[in-house]
């Protein structure tokens, strides 16, 4: 019996993901090749690069499934509040992946690079569902900068909570990333 094409695209995905979290738990996901990541989940290069651009895409697609598995019983009338923070916490600390974790770790900017990446377009996704128009270039610019900074806010401690590992509970790493972002909330 044949597969459909998207079937067997999926198995490859799932099965090169795999493969990119069973080498990340040997050795830093910066010094892991597209060849040892094809040869790992036995598919030829060819099936890699018809599934993914690059490796970054794995974890970057990864990722974005998490971020969204990690919001999607909150509710959104509830934005930017101090429960939102603590389930963040909680739910990064319940889900992270032992090879991410162990990545952060290793301190692999790469990887911090790409967790950034989800994370910021995430929080994106969450403001502009709540944007209100601004016709003001200033607001507008205010806007985008506190954005960034809440971004740059909520991955700094994220990466250092993990770092320190999971020193504070989720509820205090929650509260503290409440009463830190409460000015840069105010632009937003």
């Amino acid at each position: 019996m044949i597969e459909p094409a998207n079937k067997l695209s999926l198995r490859s995905q799932e099965w090169i993901q795999t493969a990119l979290f069973q080498l990340m738990e040997k050795k830093p996901y910066s010094q892991i090749s597209i060849t040892e990541i094809a040869d790992r989940a036995g598919l030829a290069r060819q099936t890699f690069y018809r599934n993914y651009l690059d490796k970054d895409e794995i974890l970057l697609k990864y990722l974005n499934g998490l971020m969204i598995g990690m919001w999607k019983d909150f509710n959104q009338s509830q934005s930017y509040s101090e429960d939102m923070f603590i389930m963040l916490f909680r739910n990064w600390q319940l889900h992270a992946p032992r090879a991410l974790i162990h990545n952060i770790m290793l301190t692999d900017r790469k990887i911090r690079q790409i967790i950034y990446k989800s994370l910021s377009e995430f929080i994106d996704e969450l403001f502009i569902n709540n944007d209100e128009e601004s016709t003001a270039d200033q607001a507008t610019n205010s806007r985008r900068y506190a954005q960034k900074s809440f971004s740059a806010l909520v991955h700094v401690m994220l990466i250092e909570w993990t770092l320190q590992e999971y020193n504070m509970s989720p509820e205090e790493m929650g509260r503290l990333v409440n009463e830190l972002s409460a000015s840069m909330r105010t632009f937003l």
